[in-house]
Formats: C-alpha cells, structure tokens, sequence
C-alpha cells in the first residue's frame, strides 16, 4: 500500500483541517465576544470581556468539540495489518 492511499493518512489530514477551522472560529468567537461585551461588571464582577471571553465561550466551544469529536472523527485502527499484536511479556 502507498502511502497517500493508506486511510489513517486521509483521516489524519481531515482532522488536521478540521482542528485549525474549529480552531479558527474560536479565536474569531472569543475576539467578537470579548469586542462586544466591553468593560462593564458582569459575572462575579469581572469585566464583561473576561467574563464572556474566558468562561461562557471556552464552555460552549468545549461542548461543541465533544459533539464534533463523536460525529465526525471516525474510529480508525492504529496498526497497519489487521493481525492482532502479541502481548509482550
């Protein structure tokens, strides 16, 4: 098998891709967020923009990611035959 045909390579560029645009949305969300929400107290007091940018949007960005990880990160075997390894004693 070649080495741009092996399917771990495929999935592995995939998840690459989708980790700098998952990546990428987050920082443009927290940049907005923290832009909007200005200085004014909000959350136990702290400013609004590290209220919202650093505990409302990593939280939900978080719970995202779980539902990404499930839907869209195929389970792949790590091995390249399908031979199951020996135990090493």
């Amino acid at each position: 098998m070649k080495f741009s045909e092996d399917p771990r390579i495929r999935v592995g560029r995939r998840c690459l891709a989708l980790a700098w645009l998952y990546y990428s949305i987050y920082l443009l969300a927290l940049m907005v967020f923290s832009y909007v929400f200005g200085t004014t107290p909000r959350f136990l007091g702290l400013p609004g923009w590290v209220a919202i940018g650093n505990i409302v949007v990593p939280v939900i960005f978080v719970a995202a990611l779980i539902v990404v990880a499930e839907k869209l990160i195929p389970d792949i075997p790590l091995s390249g035959s399908d031979e199951t390894s020996e135990e090493v004693e």
